[in-house]
């Protein structure tokens, strides 16, 4: 959708990505993911016909324990027990996707969180590789 919108007051460029449903802008989350869930939360779920999407990217050390994967679950049940209707993540280093983007052969089988949908990372254009990317990358709950 960033492609046809103009310049926005927040600095966002004419072209560049937008968010996804209620996910925060690219730069703008720069607190705790659980802030970012939290936040979204507070909307009305009801009101919106398809639900809301909430798109996360969490450095893979967050969920690599026992410890790490029990945070999550307990973040995510703290999520919807608030009122919030859905929320997605990648778990894929910011190092990662980049040499996906170098040597694509290698990475065949990466798969992001795209929108609403998951996909290889390689298949995607390079401007959406970018755009994945550019998520916040958080490595602290």
């Amino acid at each position: 959708m960033g492609r046809v919108l103009g310049t926005t007051p927040d600095g966002r460029r004419a072209g560049a990505p937008s968010s996804e449903g209620v996910s925060p802008y690219v730069g703008t989350d720069m607190s705790t993911p659980l802030a970012a869930m939290r936040s979204s939360a507070k909307l009305n779920q009801e009101i919106h016909s398809g639900g809301t999407l909430l798109n996360l990217r969490l450095g893979h050390d967050l969920i690599a324990t026992k410890r790490g994967q029990a945070n999550l679950g307990a973040m995510i049940q703290t999520l919807f027990a608030l009122g919030a209707f859905h929320v997605q993540f990648n778990c894929v280093s910011s190092e990662v996707l980049r040499a996906a983007q170098k040597t694509p052969e290698n990475y065949k089988d990466l798969l992001v969180r795209v929108a609403g949908y998951s996909t290889q990372f390689v298949n995607l254009s390079r401007s959406m590789q970018d755009a994945i990317i550019a998520r916040t990358e958080h490595t602290e709950l």
